[in-house]
């Protein structure tokens, strides 16, 4: 017998779902009045509010154990009168029956009322949904008698047709399990350092901790990860999350799993996720009934699209969940984020895990120690959360708010908010600074900003009363208040605020600085946690800042390559400081000279566009050579990068594309055999040194005593380690990379240096 423990809600909702999809706004503004009015109906005399029933039953090979709390039950002498409350807008609308899900809620609650307290069975129920309005609180009722027999055909029909679903489900996972059981490693070889990092996955996930890996390129850490977390699925209940920010990447793993369905004959269901302003298919991207089409009627047709794809597909993605879209009519967003319930690995951006805004709910809001978290490319992660939790308020912000609004209290309330503001500008224009930090927030501005979103939602309700829509521009306002109000809840030590200040502007900004209790308060909860990447280096340094300690797990794995095949070659005799790259600037165009003389394709790194643009203008003087140059520029559209990446092609050109240090074209591409010859960085990486980064370095000494290391080296080393690792990507790979600047021989970077640059060579030039 299988077991399932299962809400009225549960079935009801998935046998008659209904509905459209709506704004947030409307939602929580349904949810707060249909409170409103259940404590209001629960009121009145000689009811009983909130009546739990419970039932077990059998059905099938089913124990189900199901449960649920009618809204209001009247006792009339010997007879009794089950009531479902509802809100409605629309009452002059309804029609002469009730909704189908709403009664047959009470239907379900009828049937186990009467086991539950033992009712004698020759009795009828009186079975009723009664739908109050919002606006008005004017009352309609519907009202039938239903007899015992009647309640439980209606019962046992509904819990068969939700368990037709779960027999699906269930007869898959119970394949899923055994396939697992016979997945074997989808190559007869392995490559150097997968089997270490294998084990140490497996072993970490087993002992229910967090691992840190740095696994340079090569070694195959997509599949050296999701094997053997595929592996330790035991139950029907894990799943696997594989977070990263790239899309290629996340093709990558999505190519793992469908190579071991074809080698193993897996069976797991995946899911992809994507972007919705990428997989929206209406016109625009206004997720509302009005303005789309398929978000009409959404949860009325979602469930067949469900059952659908799921009997008929296993590797849910853009294709698949798009042509499933279109055949049901329905907002393929939310149609992946309804089949991440029903996915077993589920690849998709960190947002999804982390962002306090847009995170999966219906995972993170409930106990998430099934969950195993492989999170690739995590040397990306600070930059990431913190950015999650980073937010500002600005005069623009309250001026767009009184520009759209006709309500005197909207007014006054984001008035208050700029005249503080204009304190803050006041007092940066005394100070004659165009920044500065406070550790405290200042409670006036959230005490103020929470009564402004307050009077913006009763002015919403005027909007709704009188039948008028709310302007885009004031709704996209609500929602970055509301979300600034959201991360001040999460306001610590681990976060300043930064205040700036333009001639006509003036930014108030929450700002995270180091994301550790935000990630760890994600990784603490779920089974495991695995952080990898090929430049996570030093380890200590991420595991300080994404949330580890003692019992978090390293390992850090040599390059599989043959050292040889990169020739690293140092230039210590060229300064790239700030105050020497004018003087210098033609010596490095003369020293990418030499480097490119002999033909082939180079990436050329430098720290910032304006120097870019300083050595290119040189280069393209000095250059006698027949090459092709091309350059990054700020602000690159999709066509355009692609066109720039296009350039690197197997052909005999010669090219050299001067780019940025940490940019579009310093990670994340794939440059194999001749596409890419070498790489040149000018310059050790470092951030730009300003006030903010300066804030910074003092958080940073004062936490980990290392403020220069943390604000500076680190992050600006592994922007190096990237654009370096653009060189050789496989076995067959041979190439060059050359780093221009005096500290690389400092003892500083060259501990940094991994196992597999200890061949480099200064040059005498």
């Amino acid at each position: 017998m299988k077991k399932l423990t299962l809400s009225v809600h549960t079935i009801v909702d998935f046998v008659f779902s209904e509905g459209d999809i709506t704004t947030l706004t409307q939602d929580r503004n349904n949810l707060r009045d249909g409170l409103v009015i259940h404590q209001t109906m629960q009121k009145r005399k000689g009811v009983q509010n909130e009546v739990f029933v419970r039932l077990n039953t059998q059905v099938r090979d089913y124990e189900l154990e199901i449960a649920g709390r009618i809204d209001m039950l009247e006792q009339l002498g010997n007879n009794y009168h089950l009531i479902e409350i509802k809100s409605t807008s629309y009452i002059d609308n309804l029609e002469n029956e009730p909704s189908k899900n709403h009664l047959a809620q009470n239907l379900f609650y009828g049937y186990m009322f009467y086991h539950y307290k033992n009712i004698d069975k020759t009795m009828n129920l009186q079975i009723s949904v009664l739908y109050v309005d919002r606006n008005t609180f004017a009352e309609k009722l519907f009202s039938k008698n239903y007899t015992y027999e009647e309640l439980e055909n209606f019962f046992y029909e509904v819990v068969n047709k939700y368990l037709d679903f779960i027999d699906v489900i269930e007869d898959f996972q119970n394949n899923k399990l055994e396939s697992l059981k016979g997945l074997k490693f989808p190559y007869e070889s392995l490559r150097n350092g997968q089997v270490e990092l294998m084990d140490a996955v497996y072993e970490a996930i087993n002992d229910k901790t967090t691992l840190f890996v740095c696994a340079p390129t090569g070694i195959g850490k997509s599949l050296g990860t999701l094997f053997p977390a595929l592996k330790s699925i035991l139950t029907k209940q894990n799943k696997v999350f594989y977070l990263t920010a790239k899309s290629m990447i996340k093709e990558v793993a999505r190519d793992n799993l469908n190579l071991m369905r074809k080698s193993s004959g897996l069976r797991i269901k995946s899911l992809l996720m994507t972007a919705k302003e990428k997989i929206c298919i209406n016109d625009c991207v206004k997720c509302n009934p009005k303005d789309c089409p398929y978000a009409k009627d959404f949860y009325k047709k979602v469930n067949d699209a469900v059952v659908d794809i799921y009997t008929h597909e296993d590797d849910f993605n853009y294709d698949s969940i798009v042509y499933y879209a279109y055949k049901y009519e329905i907002c393929p967003f939310e149609f992946q984020l309804m089949l991440s319930l029903y996915s077993d690995c589920i690849i998709c951006d960190y947002n999804y895990v982390f962002d306090i805004r847009v995170y999966l709910r219906r995972f993170f809001d409930f106990d998430t120690s099934n969950l195993i978290l492989l999170i690739d490319e995590a040397h990306n992660m600070y930059d990431r959360v913190c950015g999650m939790y980073t937010i500002a308020i600005n005069f623009k912000l309250f001026n767009t708010i009184i520009e759209h609004v006709n309500d005197k209290d909207v007014v006054n309330g984001a008035n208050s908010l700029i005249v503080t503001l204009k304190q803050y500008q006041t007092d940066l224009q005394l100070r004659k600074q165009d920044a500065v930090k406070y550790v405290d927030l200042d409670m006036s501005i959230i005490d103020n900003s929470e009564s402004l979103l307050d009077k913006l939602e009763k002015y919403f309700d005027k909007l709704h009363d009188f039948g008028e829509e709310i302007p885009e521009e004031l709704l996209n306002c609500y929602f970055e208040l509301n979300n600034f109000l959201k991360i001040a809840e999460h306001y610590s030590p681990d976060f300043f605020v930064w205040v700036t200040r333009t001639s006509d502007e003036l930014n108030y900004q929450i700002t995270c600085v180091n994301p550790r209790e935000l990630i760890k308060a994600r990784t603490s909860k779920v089974l495991s946690t695995i952080f990898f990447s090929a430049t996570l280096h030093p380890l200590d340094y991420y595991i300080s800042l994404y949330g580890g300690d003692k019992s978090s797990r390293k390992l850090f794995l040599p390059s599989p390559f043959n050292q040889t095949n990169l020739e690293l070659n140092i230039n210590p005799h060229i300064s790239t400081k700030y105050n020497n790259r004018e003087n210098t600037k033609y010596k490095i165009a003369y020293q990418i000279h030499d480097v490119i003389k002999s033909g082939g394709k180079y990436l050329v790194y430098f720290p910032s566009y304006q120097y870019l643009e300083m050595v290119y203008q040189v280069f393209k003087k000095i250059n006698e050579t027949d090459i092709t140059l091309i350059k990054q520029t700020p602000d690159m559209t999709e066509t355009e990068k692609n066109h720039f990446l296009n350039h690197y092609d197997d052909s005999n050109t010669n090219l050299v594309g001067f780019a940025v240090l940490g940019g579009l074209f310093a990670e994340g591409i794939d440059l194999k055999g001749e596409k890419l010859n070498g790489v040149i960085i000018v310059g050790v990486g470092l951030p730009t040194f300003d006030a903010f980064r300066e804030e910074l370095r003092t958080y940073f000494d004062q936490v980990y005593h290392k403020g220069y290391q943390y604000a500076y080296i680190y992050p600006g080393f592994n922007k190096v380690l990237q654009a370096v690792g653009r060189v050789i990507r496989d076995e067959n790979d041979k190439g060059i990379a050359l780093l221009i600047d005096e500290r690389y021989i400092h003892s500083e970077y060259q501990k940094l240096f991994p196992p597999h640059w200890s061949h480099y060579k200064i040059i005498d030039w």
